[in-house]
């Protein structure tokens, strides 16, 4: 054999070491995404039973007839939505010039 056998031979080693290098942190990094301490539960845990007990029917529509009128008071509280090419009507503020305007704006945000 001459200089070439020994070349081919050493190819071969470091080929096979490279790939069992590569098939050994391939292995490590399969094994540490079976890791316990995950943030994630497990597939088959189940939570705690709850302690709380169910809301009865008289409950439940107590507390809808409650949210209802709540509902109800902050409609009627709301100022109506201005709908179409009708403009609303001007304020005595917005009659003032837009100059007048922001600095009135400005001295009342600052005496807040």
């Amino acid at each position: 054999m001459g200089p070439t056998g020994t070349k081919v031979t050493n190819n071969r080693r470091v080929a096979s070491l490279a790939v069992a290098g590569l098939a050994a942190a391939a292995a490590a990094f399969l094994l540490c995404g079976c890791s316990s301490d995950s943030a994630f539960p497990a597939v088959h845990d189940m939570p705690a039973a709850r302690t709380e007990t169910k809301l009865t029917p008289d409950q439940i529509k107590q507390a809808t007839d409650d949210l209802i009128s709540q509902r109800d008071k902050t409609e009627a509280n709301a100022q109506p939505a201005t709908t179409g090419s009708i403009p609303p009507k001007k304020s005595a503020a917005s009659a003032q010039p837009a100059a007048q305007q922001s600095s009135s704006s400005i001295n009342a945000y600052a005496k807040q």
